[in-house]
């Protein structure tokens, strides 16, 4: 089971559930753009995790998300960056 993918699921249900107009979603969005310093830190925890605490599949979702730049990650749909955006809390608490 890939916990990214379904927590991404959950949040696009929710997010439909709530009915937000596009400009709403794209507010929302925003909030959670991250900045570089922000997104290095992120990749760096994630690779640190591999095998740990998340497996392959879910490192490669993780990954397949973030991309190689900070702006592919900041294009990602809402639902995407909510979860991602949690995780990343999680990590940094640890």
């Amino acid at each position: 089971m890939n916990r990214i993918r379904v927590g991404i699921d959950r949040a696009n249900e929710m997010i439909a559930k709530k009915n937000l107009s596009p400009e709403k979603i794209t507010e929302h969005s925003k909030l959670m753009d991250m900045d570089f310093m922000e997104y290095v830190r992120f990749q760096e925890l994630k690779s640190g995790l591999v095998g740990v605490k998340l497996n392959l599949d879910e490192a490669n979702t993780v990954y397949g998300f973030l991309g190689n730049t900070v702006e592919h990650f900041n294009r990602q749909p809402l639902a995407v960056k909510w979860v991602l955006t949690e995780f990343f809390a999680l990590l940094l608490k640890r």
